[in-house]
């Protein structure tokens, strides 16, 4: 029965949404075909994979010693690569001829695009002929209802309401003719597009499991023609000729017999060697024998050098007769020449020499020879190259843990110093080292920066005091403002020479601009603060020297920053802008200098981090970051940025494909600042030196000058918790 008998009636709201479900479970049904055949071809797919692996460890066999079983072993490799190409077009065309066609069928087949232009028409006239006829059993009511002229008038628009429901009715009965037969033919053409599918899939299987019969039977004639017992014969005629040399029943006896020297031909015979060094070993060994007179003994300075450099010919060699009594049972000679000797040809080579020491112990003479191998020469400069590293590492001083002092907390005062009474030295201020660097994607906490690098500068520099000053400028901002702000330092110092290791006298150290520090908090192991001076501090010399080339942290502060003016201490504006999709997050942090910033120079080591959840698939982003699978973190290194320089706005353009919707998460920031401070204060050493009675005296010493001055002052300023919350 066709769709326009069943569907076109008088209740055209029920036919349209019958139709309509059969096909959005149509599409349903398509989706799950699809899905099966995708597994299906995952499937066939991997056990091809795990085929193409067994292929190559057979490729690896020896076929040589497989004889005439290697028709058999040929016939069994050339099935598992007819297995497999059997299930890889199997795979591929449930790929290609099922899975990709029937997803792509609603949108690709012309007849779903109409229905779906038809559908939203109907559903707006179902939507009308529902509300028309509804108006028109309300006026049939009050017209029941009603006498009179108000009779009339419900009858007038009882007869208008009527109308316009024939006039909908009519185009709902056009249009969903149209639907209903568009809709018939298009279930027509899927179900025949499912079954031609399925029909070359049985097919595609009836094929290939004709082949795999084909191979079995090829497979099988093959072995059916292997005889084993013609494999053993031709193993046996093979391998029955002796491949070098003659049975002993086949050599000929000596007319005179020499123990030692049938010994030797005994433990020798099976070594190969040319004719001319066994035709050389034969004659001197019997011109040995004849100018020794003692039986076929041979002199020990003989029979080192023969033992050492020649090679005895089995053919040459003199066997004994083999004596048997009256029940056939051998009898052993009154000698033994063989004693000592092994028979295994494997330690062939020990038996010559233990051999030779056995049948020479009755005589009282001990012959003892020995090979050695070559000793290697050894490098004299690679020699005294290792001794001088393990020197220097026995050496070197273990690190130590700087353990936090308790003591006396001294805190600044609101003094402003001025110009005209104190004159402030400020020391050249050297570059930072380069062996400072970010925290990588691998790294434990990509939150901290290793700070190793600047401590191995100071340990590496010249002999005398030095000194570094590290700040770290922690900022959490919201939308671009900054909502908290704080900058601490830490001044470390290392005393390295040792020409005054015991100086127990402590040298004056000034901490100029020493205002500008909201809080300080000196090490008092090592420094110890002057009374009614501020900022200036004993250092305890001989100590420190105890500690080596380690650097000892001797002061730890916090810088004031006036609220309104908080904006100079920020390098950067960073603003981050998330758009959070159910399957898809994407990510804009944008980038630029500030130009209220109080310092100039270079922000080096300058990357950006990002934490995105949702399960992550797949990232695309600009510039190139690095994804870390296991902490589900983006990250950035981009090229340095110049603060004397202001510059457009720089974006991180990031795209990433989730399982789950996203949260949006703050961006963290790393940057380095080398040669320069944000609080600007320096050390210098106070020429004063006290005295027995506690007073101040000028030092008067040119020596003292030399030694305790800073060689080296390194400045550095460091990011440390830097998040840019959107």
């Amino acid at each position: 029965m066709p769709y326009l008998q069943a569907f076109l009636n008088d209740r055209p709201k029920h036919s349209f949404d019958v139709v309509q479900l059969r096909l959005r479970r149509a599409k349903s049904l398509n989706q799950e075909v699809a899905d099966y055949f995708k597994e299906r071809a995952i499937i066939e797919e991997n056990y091809v994979r795990s085929l193409q692996k067994l292929t190559n460890k057979t490729a690896l066999i020896d076929k040589s010693n497989l004889g005439s079983f290697a028709s058999v072993w040929n016939a069994l490799s050339s099935e598992l690569n007819d297995i497999v190409n059997i299930h890889t077009s199997l795979y591929t065309m449930m790929n290609e001829e099922i899975d990709h066609p029937l997803r792509e069928q609603a949108t690709s087949d012309p007849g779903w695009l109409q229905l779906k232009n038809l559908e939203s028409n109907l559903s707006k006239l179902a939507r009308e002929y529902e509300e028309r006829l509804a108006k028109v059993n309300k006026h049939k009511i009050k017209t029941e209802k009603s006498s009179g002229k108000r009779a009339g008038s419900f009858e007038s628009k009882l007869t208008e309401a009527q109308r316009a429901l024939d006039q909908t009715q009519a185009e709902w009965r056009s249009g969903l003719s149209e639907y209903l037969e568009k809709s018939q033919a298009v279930d027509i053409n899927r179900l025949m597009n499912i079954k031609e599918m399925l029909v070359r899939f049985e097919t595609a299987q009836v094929e290939s499991y004709q082949r795999g019969i084909e191979m079995a039977e090829r497979s099988m004639n093959t072995l059916m023609e292997f005889d084993v017992q013609t494999e053993i014969e031709e193993f046996c005629s093979n391998n029955s000729q002796v491949a070098e040399g003659t049975s002993l029943e086949e050599l000929p006896n000596s007319s005179s017999h020499n123990p030692f020297k049938s010994a030797l031909g005994t433990i020798r015979r099976k070594r190969t060697a040319s004719a001319q060094s066994e035709s050389v070993y034969s004659q001197r060994l019997d011109s040995d024998n004849a100018r020794s007179g003692s039986d076929g003994f041979i002199s020990p300075s003989n029979s080192s050098f023969i033992l050492q450099n020649e090679v005895s010919s089995p053919s040459e060699i003199s066997v004994p007769k083999v004596l048997v009594d009256s029940e056939g049972y051998s009898i052993p000679p009154e000698s033994k020449p063989w004693d000592g000797f092994s028979s295994n040809d494997e330690n062939d080579s020990d038996a010559r020499s233990d051999g030779a020491q056995g049948s020479l112990a009755a005589q009282d003479k001990t012959i003892r020879v020995e090979i050695k191998p070559p000793i290697p020469e050894a490098n004299e400069a690679e020699a005294a190259a290792a001794i001088s590293l393990v020197m220097t590492t026995l050496k070197s001083t273990p690190t130590v843990k700087q353990r936090a002092v308790r003591g006396r907390r001294d805190t600044t005062k609101s003094t402003i110093f001025s110009s005209d009474n104190i004159h402030v030295d400020t020391p050249a201020v050297s570059e930072i080292s380069d062996n400072i660097v970010m925290s990588s994607p691998t790294s434990e906490s990509p939150d901290t920066i290793n700070y190793q690098g600047i401590n191995t500068d100071i340990q590496t520099q010249a002999h005398g005091l030095n000194a570094s000053i590290l700040e770290t400028v922690n900022i959490i901002s919201k939308g671009g403002d900054v909502t908290k702000l704080l900058v601490t330092g830490e001044i470390s110092i290392t005393y390295n020479d040792s020409t005054i290791r015991d100086n127990s006298m402590p040298i004056r150290v000034r901490i100029n601009n020493f205002d500008t520090l909201e809080k300080a908090v000196p090490n008092t192991s090592y420094l110890s603060s002057v009374s009614e001076v501020a900022g200036v501090y004993d250092l305890n010399i001989g100590l420190l020297s105890q500690a080596g080339s380690t650097p000892v942290v001797v002061m730890k502060y916090q810088l004031r920053i006036d609220p309104q003016y908080k904006s100079a201490f920020v390098p950067l504006h960073v603003i981050p802008k998330w758009k959070c999709e159910p399957n898809q997050t994407s990510l804009v942090v944008s980038y630029e200098v500030n130009p209220e910033f109080r310092l100039s120079g270079t922000l080096s080591e300058l990357s950006f981090m990002v934490p995105v959840n949702g399960e992550v698939k797949t990232v695309q982003s600009k510039p190139t970051g690095v994804w870390s699978v296991e902490k589900q973190r983006m990250y950035w290194q981009v090229s340095n940025a110049d603060l004397a320089t202001p510059c457009e706005q720089k974006k991180i353009l990031a795209r990433f494909e989730t399982s789950q919707t996203s949260q949006p998460a703050p961006a963290a920031v790393k940057f380095l600042c080398e040669g320069q401070l944000l609080s600007n204060i320096s050390l210098e050493i106070v020429q004063d030196i006290p005295n027995e009675n506690g007073t101040l005296k000028q030092n008067d010493s040119s020596e003292y000058d030399n030694i305790f001055k800073f060689q080296r002052i390194l400045c550095q300023i460091a990011s440390g918790k830097f998040l840019a919350s959107p």
